[in-house]
């Protein structure tokens, strides 16, 4: 229950530098250096800052590498609530941390397992009166307000169970001749097991801040555009509204914040 070791055994992390270079570049980099073992199945664990291109790189890994799985411990963290929310409605109790007591979440653990299911590799959640697979859920049943608003909570006291399920997963699927693509933070990924740390990094730290900069105003911007009627401009016309919603996008970064409002942490 709760985090697990502080110190895990680690192996040696390869630093990919991605500055000026393309994702695909970056994820050709990495599939070199994995070699044969690309093609017989691996572990393989991408980390790095926010902004230094995970998200893209492990796309382009996906198209890359036979047999591909991107495994993510969200689903586990969400399927564990589930199981938890559903303890204290059939408990009349209404859901909190001490209502998941130790011996709680060990049988909560117990409701789930990992394997094939229909010939596809799949979490099954069978106990509490329930008997689902992931897949199936994943973006219904999981994504329910009274699961999504407890994770914090399970997640803050089940992180060495999840741990512990994610790497029994991966090394199965690897067993299997899949390439298992994990990706995420160090904290979490120095449990996996694998001789395949890749870490990406930027030199100048605050190009990571440009990065993370742009993607907020490419995204704002994309919202502005989708919102607009662009099949009657024509093409110079779509083409300033483009460049009108980037402007306006990155006036709107600049505009200080209100006096009730303060900044992020």
């Amino acid at each position: 229950r709760g985090p697990p070791h502080p110190t895990p055994p680690v192996e040696p992390v390869c630093k990919v530098n991605v500055a000026g270079k393309s994702a695909d570049q970056v994820a050709g980099e990495i599939v070199a250096k994995l070699g044969a073992e690309a093609s017989t199945g691996c572990v393989l664990v991408l980390q790095g800052l926010s902004g230094t291109g995970k998200g893209t790189t492990v796309s382009k890994l996906e198209m890359l590498l036979p047999k591909c799985v991107c495994w993510s411990n969200g689903n586990v963290f969400r399927s564990l609530t589930l199981l938890a929310v559903t303890h204290c409605e059939k408990e009349g109790v209404p859901f909190s941390a001490e209502a998941i007591t130790p011996a709680v979440l060990a049988k909560l653990v117990k409701c789930l397992s990992f394997g094939k299911f229909g010939g596809k590799f799949d979490i099954r959640i069978k106990g509490m009166g329930l008997d689902l697979l992931v897949s199936e859920i994943a973006n219904t049943t999981l994504k329910e307000p009274r699961v999504g608003k407890n994770i914090p909570t399970i997640a803050k006291m089940s992180q060495g169970e999840v741990i512990k399920f994610a790497a029994g997963a991966a090394e199965q699927m690897r067993s299997a001749g899949h390439n298992v693509l994990m990706e995420g933070r160090s904290q979490t990924l120095d449990y996996v097991r694998t001789p395949h740390r890749f870490e990406l990094t930027l030199p100048d730290p605050s190009v990571i801040g440009q990065r993370r900069a742009a993607q907020r105003m490419m995204a704002a911007a994309l919202q502005e555009v989708s919102d607009a009627d662009l099949s009657v401009v024509g093409a110079a016309g779509e083409a300033a509204e483009v460049h009108a919603a980037l402007k306006k996008a990155l006036q709107a970064m600049h505009e200080p914040l209100p006096p009730t409002v303060k900044p992020a942490a």
